[in-house]
């Protein structure tokens, strides 16, 4: 009742009636903002009432300032405000996110999207943070952070000095924020159990996830989604006939073997032992294009959560009926 199709082939969630709305708390702002240069007890306060668990979090987990409750934290979390290089990292990341009208706007969309299809589930409260390059997105029970100094575009030349390698770089960037911060939150949503899985298994799971991103993020590349380049998705395209048959011939989709699995589902560059221009993880393409063609068969390509709930990877190949 509360979904349609467009003409584009796009499936697209009806949220014409929907009521969600999202903010994102900026607690960068705040916190490197604050005209006194030493937090004192009252500046502490307020962040702690403001931001209620996501400072515990913050303060605990993210930059490791210790126990939220422990007096010797506001020492620690001001040392890390008054770090020179924290400070002209906090300063750029502040400039250059300085409206973040239309991320909240995307948010709001994906997840009055979300809340159509997962009506049950709550929707996190939303948070932007920076951590001096060391977390990316932070998921925690009804709480949703992004670092947004992990999107800079490698402005001032950061990533290059910290060694962050070019397959990385290219989506360490703002367009990358709202697909990021959505797929991790369906991860943790939606967990997988990893004992004893075999490669199909990853490869659907993955394809899952990034089916759900199709739904809730119809209007977003598919070259986002799977941070590939432009490039990347082409060679995938072009090359998933000979990806399949060396899956089908090399009995790779029911190996548990790690090294295998890691080959194929992990973060890289490329694949080794593939052609020149091959991305890293083709298992994750490949288990997403046989998702699409399962829910193509059912009865309501919308129900995530059944899609979500069947567990035989070997069923959902089979329905699917995928052959590239």
């Amino acid at each position: 009742m509360f979904i349609v199709s467009c003409e584009s082939g796009r499936r697209q969630v009806d949220i014409t009636n929907s009521k969600v709305s999202v903010e994102m708390a900026r607690m960068e702002i705040d916190l490197f903002e604050n005209t006194n240069e030493t937090l004192n007890e009252e500046d502490i306060a307020f962040l702690r009432n403001k931001y209620g668990n996501f400072y515990r979090l913050y303060v605990e987990g993210i930059i490791g300032a210790g126990r939220a409750e422990d007096s010797a934290t506001t020492y620690y979390l001001n040392h890390f405000k008054n770090d020179q290089t924290v400070k002209e990292v906090a300063a750029l990341t502040i400039t250059s996110f300085s409206d973040v009208e239309h991320l909240t706007l995307e948010f709001s969309d994906a997840w009055k999207r979300y809340h159509v299809l997962f009506p049950e589930k709550p929707i996190p409260a939303m948070y932007s943070f920076i951590s001096a390059f060391s977390y990316t997105i932070v998921v925690d029970d009804s709480i949703l952070g992004i670092g947004l100094d992990m999107y800079l575009s490698n402005q001032d030349g950061y990533y290059d000095r910290l060694g962050i390698p070019l397959y990385k770089k290219q989506r360490m960037r703002p367009e990358y924020i709202v697909s990021d911060a959505i797929k991790s939150w369906m991860g943790t949503e939606f967990e997988m159990s990893s004992e004893n899985e075999d490669l199909l298994s990853y490869m659907i799971y993955h394809g899952k996830l990034l089916y759900a991103l199709d739904l809730l993020l119809p209007d977003t590349p598919d070259s986002i989604k799977i941070s590939y380049s432009d490039k990347q998705m082409d060679w995938m395209e072009e090359n998933s006939v000979d990806m399949w048959f060396h899956f089908a011939e090399n009995d790779l989709f029911y190996t548990k073997d790690a090294k295998q699995i890691q080959k194929f589902m992990g973060e890289a560059p490329f694949t080794p032992g593939f052609p020149e221009g091959s991305p890293g993880m083709p298992g994750r393409w490949l288990g997403w294009q046989i998702v699409r063609k399962y829910m193509d068969q059912s009865e309501n390509p919308f129900d995530l959560v059944g899609l979500f709930n069947e567990k035989d990877a070997q069923k959902i190949l089979m329905q699917s009926k995928y052959k590239p």
